[in-house]
């Protein structure tokens, strides 16, 4: 009889040469688990451990046993994730995940082998180190280090450099450079007569073809269909009423105008400064919707008050301005109560196509590859700062080949794009928000589905540039939405002379009194993004370029990594954010704060 075993955290150890005799490293792991008080599955073959959310007893742990990897909130929320089947079935328990959990790993354990598959994007990770000794897998890297400390020495500067460029590493690179997080798609399975073997069997893929005949009213109808199957996919099990973090853009508000049309009991929260755009629309959205909203006030210091949730969440492998999203953590409610999330709307719906490929001319993967390089490289300044902090020069046209590497195959060019933003992207980038929103709430990704993806994937590009069918959807589906401007724009959907009169004496009010209102508080005031890069004022900076300073040491003897910091380039990175570049020095920070992070893990002698 197959069990089912809940948990958030897990660690694995399959020795190269498994035999009466242990190894150091074995012993660690066994040490390290006990200390953490996790329970052991396996103890035989190979070793598994994971701290229960529900105990088993010791006759329960018999095997197979099927191990559901999920986010706190999740398991707070009150499913049962009883993956219930006569027969084991890795396509039904996906098709129940994908729908209950969204956001998970699944572990199924036999006597002699065992499988780790992750939902479609891999959002929640898996972590692996191959050494001597054998293979150690964990959904942290704190573990792993912690296990194995001499493994955080082994710097990846190739994902060092891509970090400072875009605030995050390709594929499968962490910054310990043989330490690798699982792919999208990948399966890990480890038997006794074959080992360990990987497979991507679940990268996202595009099934069908482009459908470029279909009309607009029926392309309308297609998304409205798709998104009302995924909220009742998602949110039937889930507490109510339903928290929907309302910006001023367009997914938050399809979403709100969407389930308020269903009849879903939801309350909408917002977070920022009274004068902040995004806060102001999102207020307009609600009061069109009559729906219930709370402003969330956003301090000043959030950054730094949520950076060490981010370096134990996410472990630094994101740069650290997502930590602005965890103002919505404000909200007084009980944990495992549901909060809905607009992830992943932008990309399927055709947000970066226009800006990224202006003209319809990608005939090849080559040439996306090359276009994704240069958009995604950083100002030359910035660039040249980050190589001299570094010491070495980047080299582009492996960044480049790298990225070919991953471009998927599909119908067409611009396709291949948007998966590629989806897998590397987004997942890298912005998924973070549901790994530290999930600490607490159970978070639902109405947009991280794959019907979802497959419908919009599936459209011709025409109907993605600019977003067109996105606003589209609302200009027909919810008029009176379409006629308030998106937060980052000055035009609405749908012009209205009421509509743009309040906007206008909005826009001279804000403009009138912003800058003194900077002035007399000290802080940069302009919008919500302003406040995210832990730079809002003079003092903020200085505290970053402090750490930096005097981060060099830490540096060294934690990663032997020796940042170029001479009066020259500290010169530099202390002028950055006055001159617009705010990235690179929070980047830098965020580097030795990592190192601070790591310094502090407890050890496993």
């Amino acid at each position: 009889m197959r069990r089912n075993a809940i948990t958030s955290r897990f660690v694995a150890f399959v020795a190269t040469a498994p035999s009466a005799n242990t190894f150091p490293t074995q012993d660690k792991v066994l040490d390290f688990c006990k200390s953490q008080k996790l329970t052991p599955l396996q103890t035989e073959n190979y070793f598994f451990a994971c701290e229960l959310a529900q105990e088993l007893a010791p006759d329960e742990r018999t095997h197979p046993v099927l191990v559901c990897d999920l986010l706190p909130g999740k398991i707070n929320s009150g499913r049962k994730f009883e993956f219930q089947s006569d027969s084991p079935s890795w396509d039904k328990w996906h098709e129940y995940a994908e729908a209950e959990a969204q956001v998970y790993n699944l572990a199924y354990l036999t006597d002699d082998s065992f499988t780790i598959e992750s939902d479609p994007l891999g959002i929640k990770p898996v972590y692996r180190v191959v050494t001597d000794e054998g293979t150690l897998i964990a959904s942290s890297i704190a573990d792993i280090c912690s296990i194995a400390p001499a493994l955080s020495k082994s710097l990846d500067r190739d994902a060092l450099a891509q970090f400072l460029m875009m605030g995050y590493a390709l594929g499968s690179r962490t910054f310990h450079k043989d330490l690798h997080r699982t792919n999208t798609g990948e399966r890990l399975v480890w038997s006794k007569s074959e080992g360990l073997k990987l497979s991507r069997p679940r990268r996202y893929g595009v099934a069908g073809t482009i459908q470029s005949d279909t009309y607009l009213n029926a392309a309308l109808s297609q998304v409205e269909t798709t998104l009302n199957e995924s909220l009742r996919r998602h949110c039937s099990g889930a507490r109510k009423p339903i928290n929907v973090a309302l910006s001023g853009g367009f997914d938050s508000r399809i979403l709100a105008a969407a389930m308020a049309s269903q009849n879903y009991p939801i309350r909408t929260f917002t977070y920022g400064k009274w004068h902040h755009r995004e806060l102001r629309t999102a207020r307009r959205i609600a009061k069109s919707l009559n729906v219930e909203h709370a402003y969330l006030d956003y301090p000043l210091d959030n950054f730094y008050q949520r950076l060490q949730l981010f370096m134990s969440v996410v472990e630094g492998q994101s740069e650290s301005k997502v930590t602005q999203v965890t103002n919505l953590l404000q909200i007084d409610t009980d944990p495992g109560t549901a909060l809905v999330h607009g992830f992943l709307s932008d990309p399927i719906a055709g947000s970066h196509l226009t800006d990224w490929f202006p003209n319809d001319d990608l005939n090849n993967l080559d040439e996306v590859a090359d276009r994704l390089v240069k958009i995604l490289q950083p100002p030359k300044p910035q660039l040249e700062l980050a190589q001299k902090i570094l010491g070495f020069s980047f080299d582009l046209e492996d960044f480049k080949q790298e990225i070919r590497s991953e471009l998927p195959p599909t119908e067409k060019a611009y396709q291949s794009a948007v998966l590629w933003d989806i897998e590397v992207r987004q997942r890298k980038l912005i998924s973070p928000h549901l790994l530290m929103l999930g600490q607490k709430f159970d978070v639902i990704a109405p947009f991280y589905d794959r019907e979802m993806l497959q419908t919009w994937i599936s459209m011709p590009r025409a109907v993605l540039d600019k977003r067109y069918l996105q606003r589209q959807q609302l200009a027909h589906k919810f008029p009176e939405l379409a006629k308030i401007p998106r937060d980052q724009e000055t035009a609405p959907i749908t012009p209205n002379l009421k509509n743009q009169l309040l906007l206008l004496l909005d826009t001279l009010a804000r403009k009138a009194f912003i800058r003194l209102y900077g002035s007399i508080t000290g802080y940069r005031p302009d919008s919500i993004w302003s406040l995210g890069q832990g730079m809002a004022n003079k003092s903020q900076i200085q505290q970053m370029n402090a750490s930096i300073r005097d981060g060099r040491e830490l540096l060294e003897d934690t990663f032997d990594l020796q940042l170029d910091l001479s009066d020259e380039v500290r010169a530099l990175i202390q002028a950055s954010p006055d001159g617009g570049d705010y990235q690179t020095t929070r980047l830098v920070f965020q580097i030795v704060e990592y190192a601070k992070w790591i310094k502090a893990l407890p050890v496993q002698n």
